[in-house]
């Protein structure tokens, strides 16, 4: 999560999240909340786009629409190494794949930073040199700390996002298989909640 005192860093930035997964949902709904002015987040699954839409958010497809072009016209452009690119502050990974760095590296604004969160635990190699010259920064996404808790809750309560419409499967423990084989299925589920106890 953000620390709250990051709110006055964050205010009036920008933020793409890649992967519209719960953590991804989650985290563009916690840059919004702590002052983030425009957030996307892009996924191959219109299913799980649509779930972030409904909440608000800028979405992108970039197996059907150049992401380019769309992050262009969402965000304005800003200045990089290599020309005019699309102005985000900060870019969020929530999915892990490969693509996502390099792109970044390739394509990021100047003092642009990079959140790891869906760990690609392949080893990368990066060049040093050009992101100095572009002032880039890679951020791990950590641990939790006490503040994190009191920040879920109160992103959870503000009434600004039914988070619990993310949610599109509820099962049993006994039907874990099933839950697990539903989850997986990104073009038809969400959240998927697995009921521990009964309610007997």
């Amino acid at each position: 999560m953000i620390p709250a005192g990051e709110g006055r860093y964050l205010s009036g930035q920008s933020a793409v999240v890649f992967g519209c997964g719960t953590i991804g949902i989650a985290a563009a709904a916690a840059f919004s909340y702590f002052g983030m002015a425009r957030v996307m987040l892009c996924d191959f699954s219109d299913f799980r786009l649509n779930l972030a839409k409904r909440l608000g958010f800028a979405v992108c497809n970039p197996a059907q629409e150049d992401f380019r072009a769309r992050a262009l016209d969402y965000f304005g452009t800003a200045p990089s190494l290599s020309g005019q690119t699309a102005n985000i502050d900060c870019w969020l990974d929530a999915g892990g794949a490969p693509s996502i760095l390099e792109d970044f590296l390739r394509s990021g604004k100047i003092e642009s930073r990079f959140v790891s969160v869906g760990v690609n635990n392949a080893p990368r190699i990066i060049d040093l040199l050009h992101m100095t010259y572009v002032q880039q920064s890679i951020i791990g996404s950590g641990g939790y700390m006490p503040q994190d808790v009191w920040d879920v809750q109160h992103i959870m309560t503000c009434g600004r996002w039914d988070l619990e419409s993310i949610i599109t499967h509820e099962f049993p423990l006994d039907q874990l298989e099933t839950a697990i084989r539903t989850a997986a299925d990104v073009d038809h589920a969400g959240n998927v909640v697995i009921h521990v106890c009964s309610d007997s």
